[in-house]
């Protein structure tokens, strides 16, 4: 009888780039991060699961200091749809497939002085993922180790345009650019995912699951303008100065452990987080606008499972977040006379709701 370990495999992940907020957290498919593994057999195999992700974004840190709130408001939600074929001796494949609807509302993009929302929504970076069980899962198993390696597309819309009010002596006057890098539904890059992936059981009711998930992205910029129309002149001459004036592709990192207890039918999690975007990506340049910064947080969250599928929703809840220098921070300091770091907007909470269920 094939097994499949039944998994919610999925969905994750900047004013210049907005992310878990503005910083770290974009919204990056399939990464198996809400896996309930090794609980389960069946002859099906396929596994769909369809994940929604929701966070606002509010909060401006500079380093580890919070600073003064600038009116800028975010507002992301991600549909993500994971495929997942279950082959012979512990692989898998999986595709995903994110649709995104993301907004700003704010008076800072908006030169007239006056608040309006630019949103940008639709296909977001599909990814397709080959995974394996490192041990026998030919038959039940207290515990075992998943790697999985894919390929990230660049099938999302990394220049979204959207209308900004751009003139103070004529507030109604409009024109296209590209929105923030935070609410684009793609960076334009083609990544390499590496993921590992574990879990242990304890006995009947308790176990013990962990998540590592690392984003490669080579590219170095997307060519994609990072400075909303009319911008003042000196955040021209900065970002053109230190190459800020066009938007980077970082790579992106994600790190889970946690517990899960399990009472008949209903499974309560509850686990730590830890991610963001570092400032210098593994292979290539790490130059353009990119705000780079880490995120801690506890992560509860609950199961109920039924007899081929489940239901799950998991809150993240921030308990430390700061930015770190970008690569182009030092020249912005020598130019400023300060001591700069970019500063980022980061969520006060991520909301997830899934369900997956084999056939």
């Amino acid at each position: 009888m094939k097994k499949i370990l039944i998994t919610a495999i999925t969905a994750l992940f900047i004013y210049h780039s907005y992310s878990q907020g503005c910083v770290a957290i974009r919204n990056i498919s399939g990464f198996g991060q809400f896996a309930q593994l090794g609980y389960g057999q069946s002859a099906d195999k396929w596994a769909l699961d369809i994940n929604n992700r929701y966070f606002q974004a509010f909060e401006v840190y500079s380093g580890k200091e919070r600073q003064p709130n600038d009116g800028v408001h975010l507002y992301e939600y991600t549909m993500n749809f994971e495929l997942t074929r279950v082959l012979d001796n512990g692989w898998s494949i999986a595709l995903d497939m994110p649709i995104a609807a993301n907004s700003v509302t704010s008076t800072l993009e908006h030169q007239s002085g006056v608040q309006h929302t630019t949103s940008a929504y639709g296909l977001g970076d599909m990814r397709f993922t080959v995974y394996k069980w490192l041990f026998n899962n030919n038959k039940m198993q207290r515990g075992n180790i998943q790697v999985g390696l894919g390929i990230k597309f660049p099938t999302g819309d990394y220049k979204f345009e959207d209308y900004f009010y751009y003139d103070p002596a004529n507030p109604s006057a409009k024109m296209l650019s590209p929105v923030n890098v935070a609410i684009q539904p793609g960076d334009g890059g083609t990544g390499i995912t590496t993921e590992l992936n574990g879990y242990y059981i304890v006995n009947r009711k308790l176990s013990l699951y962990g998540n590592f998930f690392y984003l490669i992205n080579p590219r170095d910029q997307n060519g994609t303008y990072s400075l909303f129309p009319n911008a003042p002149a000196n955040f021209i001459a900065l970002a053109t100065a230190t190459g800020t004036d066009v938007n980077s592709v970082p790579d992106a990192y994600t790190l889970r452990a946690g517990a899960d207890y399990t009472v008949d039918r209903l499974v309560v999690a509850l686990g730590l987080r830890y991610e963001g975007v570092p400032s210098h990506d593994l292979i290539g340049k790490s130059d353009g606008l990119r705000r780079v910064g880490h995120i801690f947080s506890v992560e509860p969250g609950l199961q109920y499972k039924l007899k081929k599928s489940f239901f799950y929703s998991f809150v993240t809840i921030p308990v430390a977040r700061a930015t770190v220098k970008a690569p182009t921070d030092a020249q912005a300091s020598q130019i400023t006379g300060t001591d700069f770091t970019t500063p980022g907007h980061f969520a006060n909470y991520v909301l997830f709701l899934g369900y997956t269920f084999t056939f």
